[in-house]
């Protein structure tokens, strides 16, 4: 009975993955903050990397990082958050199942950290080390908005995957 309810909470995180990820690409349909987009995919991915086993993590961290990949523009490298992603969700499951307690203050502060690190990567090897013109800018008028952006909704999708995950261990008991 636990492998039935692991695979439906699997499933059920991909399909939220998935909705996320497309709402995110729609064009128009969250609209920007001070021209900048949140990327929900991030928090998405710490969130259940929280409430699940570090490998599980690592897998959901992948995923997410693919359709990243996938879908952001700019000339993005494909793999770049593929692999950031992967090591840095199996840390936070790691550090989630062994040292921290999956509560929001967790997620919240796991969700900085690598909503800071990506963005902060993104914008040293897109902007700093290709020799952008203006790199202070871009940190300032793009990447410091979207941070936030992005952290903005880690409550809601906290306490949705919360509910989601406490409710499917228990209900077959």
């Amino acid at each position: 009975m636990t492998d039935k309810k692991k695979l439906l909470r699997y499933f059920a995180y991909t399909i939220e993955i998935i909705v996320i990820y497309l709402l995110n690409e729609t064009p128009g349909l969250i609209p920007p903050f001070f021209g900048a987009r949140p990327v929900l995919l991030l928090p998405v991915a710490v969130s259940i990397a929280v409430f699940e086993s570090e490998t599980a993590a690592m897998g959901f961290g992948l995923f997410c990082g693919v359709l990243l990949d996938f879908g952001m523009s700019g000339g993005a490298a494909l793999g770049f958050h593929t692999l950031l992603l992967s090591v840095l969700c199996f840390c936070a499951g790691l550090m989630a199942v062994h040292l921290l307690r999956a509560n929001l203050l967790t997620d919240l502060l796991l969700s900085t950290a690598v909503v800071g690190l990506i963005l902060l990567l993104q914008w040293l090897f897109y902007y700093v080390f290709s020799g952008y013109e203006y790199p202070g800018f871009a940190l300032v008028s793009h990447f410091l908005p979207r941070f936030v952006y992005t952290l903005l909704p880690v409550p809601l999708i906290y306490a949705f995957n919360r509910a989601f995950a406490l409710n499917i261990r228990e209900s077959a008991g």
